[in-house]
């Protein structure tokens, strides 16, 4: 490992305390390390040596790196400023961009989280198979980030890229990276990150108590969802959070955060985060990423359901196939799942967020085969005869079994938490027999 680390981003050299160096290259600067008293792997590249370029040396030790990570349970941190392969080196070079993708790979079945930070630039293969797939990746602002970059896209093509193409902004705007932050703003996101990753230190709750019953009609929660005052997806994903950090897609309306739910690792939906919001093809994708990562690293995933439905002016867009995709990728996770039903609860847009372990509904919560409206139209009756009919109220759900609790407002945290210890006290295998034989099954009482 080169000693000259001057031409390394100082602010990096802040963020970073080294406690033992690992095999690296002129480029690659590998050690084992500590980031707000969290233990680490970080790997930097230094642009000023052969334009930050991934080589034969380069993968080698990037392996070496991720074996570390791997082997410590430490997440892997990288901080990337590349062109991309080392072209003088050919395929040998080019062969890294498998190999380093199949170290990520084993990385993550080993349940080891990755946060990557493209600092200006990062393309090319670096980013392709790095930094494209981390847990948690955070952009520079300003950096030039993408496949290729500005000269070579114009030298093969014949076209320049058009103006802000393949920056951090650029990125951000199509929900490729989940935060753009100066280099000063690196540091907080960074230490939340690795916050949010670091093992459960659960603090013990009391399972809340049940709330009495609802005896409102169907008519009159369609009104009070709608119209009362209440938290929204959104709220909910500020309130019960700490160390937050974004998962940013590209649905306006969807949102979903990593973080600590009174001590536990969670990876928290909003779907959708707004009231009366309508996820698109974006939004049910970054639900299925969420699936993924609680999968993948065992960490709870929390959904809080509150849409309407699923946006219907985007099948176009691939809305079906993104929606269907998300409700099975919810079902195959393996990490314990739960969803709260605390507003709106419109059709399989709904449903694709709440097929999970534990279900609860909240005092202004519904749920319907299809929103009343469009229910009405179908039938031809009004929506509040097409609602009764539908059976949508929270007392409906839980006597017919859809719901297991109703949730008193106040009670998410407590109530989440103790849902999720619930389900982790069940083995892994048995848990996901019980999953499949609930969603397999009709629910108990026939409608």
């Amino acid at each position: 490992m080169s000693a000259d680390t001057t031409r390394l981003p100082h602010w990096s050299e802040a963020l970073v305390t080294l406690t033992e160096p690992l095999p690296g290259s002129d480029v690659l600067h590998c050690s084992v390390a500590s980031i707000d008293a969290h233990p680490c792997v970080v790997v930097r590249w230094d642009f000023g040596r052969n334009g930050g370029t991934f080589g034969v040396a380069e993968a080698d030790a990037f392996v070496g790196a991720v074996s570390v990570a791997q082997q410590r349970g430490v997440p892997l941190v990288t901080i990337t400023r590349t062109g991309g392969t080392r072209l003088p080196e050919g395929m040998r070079a080019l062969v890294g961009i498998p190999r380093a993708a199949l170290a990520l790979t084993d990385l993550r079945a080993a349940g080891v989280p990755h946060v990557c930070i493209a600092d200006n630039p990062t393309t090319g293969g670096v980013w392709v198979a790095i930094g494209a797939g981390a847990d948690v990746r955070i952009a520079v602002a300003g950096a030039v980030l993408g496949f290729s970059g500005p000269r070579v896209v114009t030298a093969m093509t014949g076209r320049a890229l058009a103006e802000g193409a393949n920056t951090a902004e650029s990125a951000y705007a199509a929900g490729l990276v989940d935060a753009v932050a100066t280099h000063d703003e690196v540091g907080d996101l960074l230490s939340r990150a690795l916050a949010a990753f670091a093992p459960d230190d659960p603090q013990p709750v009391a399972p809340p108590s049940s709330p009495a019953p609802l005896t409102r009609g169907a008519a009159a929660q369609l009104t009070v969802s709608r119209e009362a005052e209440r938290p929204s997806g959104d709220d909910l994903l500020a309130a019960v959070l700490t160390d937050r950090v974004e998962l940013h897609g590209s649905d306006e309306v969807t949102h979903a955060a990593v973080g600590r739910l009174a001590g536990r690792r969670v990876v928290a939906v909003a779907l959708a985060g707004p009231r009366a919001g309508m996820p698109g093809p974006g939004g049910f994708a970054l639900l299925s990423r969420a699936a993924a990562l609680a999968g993948a690293l065992d960490i709870a995933l929390v959904v809080f359901v509150d849409t309407p439905g699923a946006d219907p002016h985007r099948e176009a867009d691939g809305l079906v196939p993104a929606m269907a995709q998300s409700l099975l990728d919810v079902l195959a996770t393996p990490a314990p799942t739960v969803s709260l039903v605390h507003g709106e609860g419109g059709s399989g847009g709904a449903l694709a967020g709440a097929v999970t372990d534990v279900v609860g509904v909240a005092e202004f919560g519904w749920f319907a085969a299809l929103g009343p409206e469009g229910a009405a139209a179908a039938m031809r009756t009004s929506a509040d005869e097409a609602a009764e009919l539908m059976r949508i109220t929270p007392g409906d759900l839980l006597a017919d079994g859809f719901a297991d609790a109703l949730v008193a407002r106040g009670d998410e945290v407590a109530w989440c938490a103790a849902a999720i210890d619930a389900i982790r006290r069940i083995p892994p295998e048995q848990r996901m027999t019980n999953r499949r034989k609930r969603w397999s099954s009709a629910i108990p009482r026939e409608v």
